[in-house]
């Protein structure tokens, strides 16, 4: 890669007493990566302190990843261009938030990147003259052109330089220049970028709002009125920080809506208009009803038993990507109708006799860490980390001295005795006394069954709304074809053969008889 050059600025900006000040500085290189020859760019990171915690990269344009710690206060991520080929400026900002990387608290540094584009600009002229193409200061060529007049020359166009001046000096010696539109979009001088990108709908979460300015060159602009609209949140009064950056705070909406907040920004400058859209995600927040439901009273050694569960929200609306267990079960994660299925698969040896079943819901999963909390089951003291709309949070480190932690799917761990607090490994403003652990408010739902040997056939039933499926199975839910099958209705009996899953209408009574086994199933009521 081509040597860097630092091209920003860090800003220190101290929002609570508690929070650490630090300067955050950036540097890419290559400095000024050009379309159509660079793909990528390796982005550094450092910060005023040393600390474990990485920061949280933003980009109006192209990606951000791979961040890795390579020293004290040191960090290095991969800039992806974006695919499109037209000349822009992108602004790049990290964040180095405190305590969580969900916090608005923290200082950032800001990186504006002119990024320009090369390409290959066709044209005709005499043949075998000479071409040269200047864009501001830089001249490229000479080509010569072909014998039908064609030439095609390799230019970098900068942003903000739609005009070229070509040049063209034929075989005698004659010269002409002329002005050559590159049919270039309009350079957007407005960058804008939010974090975090992900909110609680509770009317009290907050995120930061970072837009830079340009000329349409990329060079700094002070002063500009830039002006949002859209979404239901509220606005903070614009701050200033210079060199064409402004800073606002955005508070989250009660009410979830949809579940994203399309943010637009516009500057008028003149005869331009610039704008910037930013959508914000709001979480549904985490599971608070279940509903649990089997699809027999009794469960059979040897045979599969299962039951259908249903996630809600705070307001009744099904919820997809929660996590769902019960002891001696497969767990499941609902869909996007809330719903999921888990089997028990009865053991031969399995004790005759009632059962009850519990279920319990965790999630969805967050990404982010942003709180711990602490509650108290029948194990002992659990500690969970969970982002700001509460969703847990697998995966995380908890430290406590010489003791090491790790979350569990359901984004919590079992404390040991003796241990009175944690603290998140990455993020140790993250912390929690575990003398602060109350009872645990889990949401759960149980189920009665009845564990029974295995019958020579079982008789499966699935309802719809207009009628029902019916199927023979063996106890392991081996599907049965073959057997004789008696159907007896208000209307009279019938012998069919099975083959499958079979549909029937809904009657006043069904009764449906395995004729070698004499085992039945009574369909009752209509729906």
């Amino acid at each position: 890669m081509r040597g860097g050059r630092l091209f920003g600025f860090a800003v220190i900006v101290s929002l609570a007493a508690t929070v650490r000040a630090e300067i955050v500085s950036l540097a890419l290189t290559p400095a000024e990566p050009v379309k159509g020859r660079d793909t990528e760019a390796t982005l550094l990171i450092s910060l005023g302190t040393d600390r474990t915690a990485p920061p949280v990269l933003r980009a109006n344009v192209g990606a951000l990843d791979r961040v890795e710690r390579v020293g004290p206060g040191k960090f290095r991520a991969r800039y992806v261009l974006p695919t499109n080929r037209a000349p822009e400026v992108a602004i790049i900002v990290a964040f180095a938030p405190w305590p969580s990387p969900q916090s608005v608290e923290g200082a950032f540094g800001v990186l504006r990147v002119p990024m320009a584009s090369s390409v290959e600009v066709p044209g005709r002229a005499e043949p075998g003259a000479e071409v040269r193409i200047k864009l501001g200061d830089a001249t490229f060529g000479p080509v010569r052109t072909q014998s039908d007049g064609s030439f095609r020359l390799p230019v970098v166009v900068p942003p903000g330089y739609g005009i070229a001046q070509t040049t063209t000096i034929d075989r005698v010696g004659n010269k002409r220049t002329a002005k050559l539109d590159l049919m270039l979009p309009r350079v957007d001088q407005l960058a804008c970028v939010a974090t975090p990108t992900t909110l609680p709908a509770d009317g009290v979460s907050r995120a930061r709002v970072l837009c830079a300015s340009s000329d349409k060159f990329g060079a700094a602009t002070r002063g500009a009125k830039v002006q949002w609209k859209g979404g239901r949140g509220t606005w903070s009064s614009p701050r200033e920080l210079g060199d064409g950056v402004q800073e606002w705070t955005w508070t989250a909406p009660q009410a979830l809506g949809d579940g994203a907040e399309k943010l637009i920004a516009t500057w008028k400058q003149g005869a331009v208009d610039s704008t910037e859209e930013l959508t914000l995600a709001l979480s549904q927040g985490a599971v608070r009803t279940l509903e649990a439901a089997g699809d027999d009273r009794i469960a059979h050694q040897g045979a599969s038993w299962r039951a259908q569960v249903r996630a809600r929200d705070q307001l009744g609306r099904p919820l997809a990507g929660v996590v769902v267990t019960a002891n001696g079960l497969s767990s499941g994660t609902t869909d996007a109708n809330g719903e999921a299925t888990l089997e028990w698969r009865v053991s031969p040896a399995e004790p005759i006799g009632a059962r009850t079943i519990e279920f319990r819901a965790a999630g969805p999963m967050g990404r982010e860490p942003a709180r711990l909390l602490a509650w108290r089951d029948a194990r002992g003291v659990r500690v969970q980390v969970a982002d700001l709309a509460g969703l847990p949070v697998a995966g995380q480190k908890l430290v406590n001295g010489a003791t090491a932690l790790t979350t569990g799917d359901d984004g919590s761990v079992l404390v040991p005795e003796g241990v009175r607090e944690l603290t998140h490994a990455e993020w140790p403003g993250l912390r929690v006394a575990v003398d602060s652990a109350t009872v645990e408010a889990r949401v759960t739902q149980t189920v009665s069954v009845v564990v029974a040997p295995p019958p020579p056939v079982n008789i499966r039933i699935a309802r719809s709304a207009s009628d029902f499926e019916w199927w023979l199975e063996r106890s392991d839910g081996t599907v049965l074809a073959g057997r004789a099958v008696e159907i007896r209705t208000a209307a009279g009996s019938r012998r069919v053969t099975s083959g499958g899953r079979s549909r029937e209408p809904y009657s006043d009574l069904v009764t449906i008889i395995d004729v070698t086994s004499r085992v039945s199933a009574v369909v009752e009521a209509t729906p």
